[in-house]
């Protein structure tokens, strides 16, 4: 009579033990460190460089104090807080609406819809998620530093034939003028239509741009992106704090001086 082999049961424990070290090695690729004392000894460190700084220049920049406020005398320059400057900025070049709401809004949603544009977990916490992605984030702060230090010279420098007045908005006046149009479609093309189209046209370029040359993906266009709005930030700041004089006129710094007022 013929013996067949017992069948040997299955070991439970085998499939939990695959993934248990399938973790580990996760964990150990991960380099996983606590947020103390590493992360916490940092942020010490950085918070008494910054502490040092800030000492040091309160001792070397005098803070003008000027007189007790007087409601019928307005500071000239009015200059809003440094991180409103970029605001206070736009408000030259377009319509109060379009530049203290509109694009406030659409920046902030924006900024809060890129997760969801791109869902991709691979480079997740890299820097610049990759190689491309220095190259691609020095081109997209020089493409934008450009192009609003020519549109701001050209709002401000840009003459208009017979008069004093200078400025885009101005100038599309006087272009308009033999057409006879109502004022409300003048003010609504320098104002609106115009400072629409450069807003749209500059990032669309930029997008198109780094698709091309780089073959970029949904990450390396967003990172492109999102240094669109990282260097129109700190042009817009900078302009309005440091080159932003009497009349909130451009002019070298050292010529700005103390406000009229004070």
């Amino acid at each position: 009579m013929e013996m067949k082999e017992p069948l040997r049961p299955l070991r439970k424990g085998a499939p939990r033990a695959r993934s248990a070290a399938a973790v580990a090695a996760v964990e150990r690729r991960e380099e996983r460190v606590h947020t103390w004392p590493h992360l916490v000894s940092v942020e010490l460190m950085a918070a008494l460089i910054f502490l040092v700084l800030l000492s040091l220049m309160s001792v070397v920049v005098k803070a003008p104090l000027g007189s007790l406020a007087n409601p019928e005398v307005t500071p000239d320059p009015a200059k809003a807080p440094w991180y409103f400057l970029g605001l206070q900025e736009l408000l030259l070049h377009m319509n109060p609406s379009l530049a203290g709401v509109i694009v406030p809004t659409v920046v902030l949603v924006g900024l809060a819809a890129l997760p969801y544009i791109d869902r991709r977990r691979k480079g997740t916490g890299i820097w610049f998620s990759g190689p491309k992605g220095k190259a691609i984030t020095a081109f997209a702060a020089f493409y934008t530093a450009v192009w609003e230090l020519a549109l701001i010279f050209l709002d401000e420098w840009l003459p208009v034939p017979g008069s004093e007045a200078r400025g885009v908005a101005p100038y599309l006046e006087y272009l308009l003028r033999p057409l006879d149009l109502p004022p409300v479609v003048i003010d609504v093309l320098g104002g609106w239509l115009v400072p629409i189209f450069f807003m749209t046209f500059i990032p669309f370029s930029l997008a198109v741009i780094v698709r091309r040359h780089w073959k970029a993906d949904t990450r390396e266009v967003a990172i492109a992106l999102y240094t669109f709005f990282v260097a129109s930030f700190v042009v817009l700041t900078i302009i309005g704090t440091a080159f932003r004089g009497y009349g909130m006129q451009l002019m070298w710094p050292w010529e700005i001086g103390r406000p009229i007022g004070f």
